[in-house]
């Protein structure tokens, strides 16, 4: 009884000497644990305001990982209670939590409509810096949605919110001031953007430099318009000066995108691709899928002027692309409203059954009489319900850790299968844009041996022809050699790795050496072309991405393993931002290594030049395969 006493008294202390608000900031600012703390300040809830204060962090939470459903789920529970303390500023926020994921995803019409439900909600609450803000978004958002005139409208009346207040109200103008400039740049207006832009200036030195980078960006984008070449990427770098510091992806990707048309307005070409190729990155990053339609549109633009139109049809088929994936992801959501709807039902009628259950319980502990029996009840039902919330702790991990596993298979199938349809499309570019020009060039000159009658012509016709043919023949050995070596076949890997290697030495593009030992015996096939592609790939990311001038490929067979080394003396990187990534080559590599049970080890780093990478691949010993000889 004593014991039991003391038990009481510590779980109360305990539940007292945490506090809900400190919990909630911690599961927000959290990384690996932001469950663990929520789950804490859930335990501590007591009361309506605090459940509030608990779903509002929730919401947040939801909202930084972009997760609309879990959103909106906390949203139905939420509203509510706001509406009880008739809290009309976090009730605002929620919608305009909402509101910026539509946005994001580039579903405009949706993302108007809970901006104005933020707008009515904020209105009667006359703070001033919120309600510019809330305009100030409108603005955004018309822009994007190409409808200037209220764009300019509401960027407008974000500055009036704001026009007659004090001087700590200045940032809160430059952004209104800014949000006007930018319509009027879509709208083509040049001298109306710079002379907003010019007014958040004046307020220099009143607003720091990273209050006004915006504008600075923006301005740059206005002299572009106006011709001004110089101006505009005196003010954009400027602007990128600014912001190389800071985490601000969406601005980055901006900037980059601006900078890529100031150069192909100044014809310098190959920069300008460059540039836009800078801003696809930031443009992942950021998670903005409006910004693909401008890169792809200037892409378009800039091999339509240089000649190369294959590359221009297929920077148009992407901008095509992405304009029709957005509008199949606003048809999908549709779908997962009325999937959402029919889960929060089921939830419903679960919270009533556990209801009915509780009141149950209530009604029979009211009728045990006897204090000792009470107890005793009491404490065999903390103790099973203990050992019950441990098994279904470890079978919850079990089950978790089993759906991981089984979504890291599917992560690698869907790897495969998409690189395996990239390879197709490749296969096909290659022969319609190679083998297909030349066998039309080939048709023209047997036409010619036709049409002329003297015979010296026709011999110069004749050379051409076989000129012609022998350059097929060589397409054709490359387009081969893509799909697969021959001499991998025939020779196995250490002669297809010598070919590959002597290829991309030859070109030019960069010294190449190899270094083998011990590869007399073949592997089996299935880890020849594994070990063949992942050394494929991860050379041409070293192609591509590291301004490398020297790689070295070692394979070294060892008596139970087979060592592979590859080094380059390129720009070193953060070897993390593979597993963020979201292409599929490093996907690729992975499964690959897995599929033959192979290791594989990284050394780079971002600061210095010079990135390894190691593959260990475990074989039999030639007295164990002599022994598995022996037994067959």
């Amino acid at each position: 009884m004593k014991y039991l006493f003391l038990a009481f008294l510590l779980i109360s202390f305990s539940g007292n000497a945490q506090d809900l608000g400190v919990i909630l900031d911690s599961a927000l600012q959290s990384g690996e644990k932001q469950q663990y703390f929520f789950s804490e300040a859930k335990k501590l809830i007591k009361n309506n305001k605090d459940k509030a204060d608990y779903l509002f962090a929730l919401h947040r939470y939801h909202s930084i990982r972009n997760e609309r459903d879990s959103m909106l789920l906390v949203e139905k529970e939420l509203i509510p209670l706001l509406d009880s303390f008739s809290d009309r500023i976090r009730k605002s926020n929620v919608f305009e939590r909402i509101a910026y994921y539509y946005e994001s995803a580039g579903l405009y019409d949706q993302a108007i409509q809970h901006y104005l439900m933020a707008v009515e909600e904020i209105l009667p609450t006359n703070r001033a810096e919120l309600i510019s803000d809330l305009y100030r978004s409108l603005s955004q958002v018309h822009r994007l949605f190409k409808d200037y005139d209220k764009a300019v409208f509401y960027g407008k009346k974000s500055f009036e919110a704001v026009e007659f207040e004090g001087e700590k109200f200045l940032t809160y103008k430059s952004r209104a001031l800014n949000i006007i400039g930018a319509a009027f740049s879509e709208m083509k207006v040049p001298d109306s953007t710079v002379h907003y832009y010019n007014k958040v200036l004046e307020f220099i030195p009143a607003l720091d430099s990273m209050t006004v980078a915006p504008t600075i960006v923006n301005a740059g984008y206005a002299y572009l318009l106006k011709g001004d070449i110089e101006k505009a990427r005196d003010f954009t770098n400027a602007g990128l000066r600014l912001y190389e510091k800071s985490d601000n992806d969406y601005a980055k990707a901006v900037i980059y995108i601006n900078l890529g048309m100031i150069e192909n307005a100044a014809k310098e070409y190959p920069l300008a691709l460059a540039l836009l190729d800078s801003g696809i990155v930031y443009t992942e990053k950021s998670q903005y899928a409006e910004l693909y339609t401008w890169i792809y549109d200037e892409q378009s633009k800039i091999y339509k002027a240089t000649g190369n139109y294959p590359k221009a049809i297929s920077s148009m088929e992407n901008l095509l692309g992405i304009k029709d994936s957005l509008f199949v992801s606003e048809r999908a959501k549709v779908a997962k409203d009325l999937e959402i709807k029919f889960q929060t039902a089921l939830k419903d009628q679960e919270i009533k059954d556990r209801e009915a259950e509780i009141l149950e319980k209530e009604q029979s502990l009211q009728r045990v009489l006897i204090l000792t029996f009470l107890l005793m009840v009491i404490v065999s039902l903390l103790i099973t319900v203990h050992f019950l919330n441990k098994n279904r702790f470890k079978k919850k991990q079990q089950i978790l850790q089993k759906e991981k596993e089984l979504s890291i298979k599917e992560a690698y199938l869907h790897a495969a299968l998409e690189s395996q349809e990239t390879e197709r499309k490749r296969f096909a570019q290659d022969l319609h844009d190679g083998f297909g020009q030349l066998i039309s060039a080939l048709q023209l000159n047997i036409l010619q041996i036709r049409n002329k009658t003297n015979l010296e012509e026709k011999l110069i016709t004749v050379e051409r022809s076989e000129l012609i043919l022998k350059e097929m023949h060589s397409e054709i050995r490359n387009i081969a050699f893509n799909l697969m070596p021959a001499t991998l076949i025939r020779s196995g890997l250490k002669e297809a790795i010598s070919e590959f290697a002597h290829r991309i030495h030859t070109s030019g593009a960069v010294k190449v050496e190899t270094y083998t030992h011990g590869l007399e015996e073949r592997l089996s096939e299935m880890q020849e072309i594994s070990l063949y592609r992942v050394i494929q790939e991860w050379v041409n990311n070293i192609l591509k991405y590291a301004e490398a001038s020297s790689i070295t490929i070692q394979l070294v067979r060892h008596e139970d393993e087979v060592s592979i080394m590859i080094e380059d003396d390129g720009r070193g990187f953060d070897p993390a931002i593979l597993e963020k990534g979201k292409g599929n080559g490093w996907r690729n590599i992975q499964s690959r290594l897995q599929r033959i049970s192979a290791t594989w080890e990284l050394d780079s780093q971002p600061d210095r030049r010079g990135s390894t990478m190691l593959i260990f691949l475990p074989i039999p010993s030639k007295e164990k395969l002599i022994a598995i000889k022996q037994e067959k």
